[in-house]
């Protein structure tokens, strides 16, 4: 798995070797100081539950418990085990390298100059967003194993990100727009709040939809029920060795 992430860093993050390298080492580091920490015996490259590998991202995030380990060494720690995270992601999405480089070229290719501030493509949003999920969505893990939730296929149809709450097994749809979602996609995230609930009958459901901006169509189209959010994201700017 070492090796897998190293050659993420430098052909899909576009890393020099030296940084990956220095990436690949500090998780050795997370993973001792964690043990240490938690009284928990772990090797991060062995984990294969994408909710302990976001949730051990928070720990060492700015919000974290041991947001000041992340922070030294120029916040080596923090930047490696959020990469790793995001790595985590693709590589258990059932895409290898070479694909994502194919569909990351071809995206920035066609892509809308309005749209170049924004994620180039939802799959980059819900990369982000699964590596965070603790963050992001306290309380909740990504729905079933192996990241079954990801992608979540039912019906003919596949929803972007499908969440668990720990405690009480509710469900919540995550629909990403990386640009602007406007009434059609209430219509969307309709339909897949009712599949869900059909195979899932006893569980209480509910979704959200993020985009880069919501349009005023999809805010009143939204005001006759409860059971959808409306959130947008804020992209934020890291700085890496080159």
């Amino acid at each position: 798995m070492e090796q897998l992430f190293k050659n993420w860093l430098t052909q899909i993050r576009h890393l020099q070797i030296a940084t990956a390298n220095s990436y690949s080492r500090a998780i050795h580091k997370i993973s001792e100081h964690y043990s240490q920490n938690t009284e928990t015996q772990i090797d991060i490259y062995a984990v294969t539950e994408q909710n302990l590998i976001s949730q051990i991202a928070h720990d060492y995030s700015q919000a974290g418990r041991f947001s000041e380990f992340g922070y030294e060494h120029h916040s080596l720690y923090r930047a490696a085990i959020s990469r790793y995270s995001e790595f985590f992601v693709h590589h258990n999405d059932g895409t290898d390298l070479e694909d994502n480089e194919l569909l990351e070229e071809e995206n920035n290719q066609n892509q809308e100059p309005e749209r170049q501030t924004n994620f180039a493509y939802e799959r980059d949003l819900q990369t982000a967003l699964c590596a965070q999920i603790s963050e992001l969505f306290p309380g909740y893990k990504i729905f079933g194993e192996s990241n079954n939730g990801i992608e979540y296929a039912i019906g003919g149809r596949r929803i972007d990100v499908l969440l668990e709450h720990i405690e009480s097994g509710d469900l919540l749809v995550v629909e990403l727009k990386s640009g602007i979602a406007d009434f059609r996609v209430f219509g969307q995230i309709s339909m897949y709040l009712g599949l869900v609930k059909n195979k899932f009958p006893n569980k209480s459901i509910t979704g959200v939809v993020i985009a880069a901006t919501i349009h005023d169509s999809l805010r009143q189209a939204c005001e006759i029920t409860d059971r959808v959010e409306l959130k947008t994201y804020r992209m934020s700017v890291e700085l890496e060795n080159a």
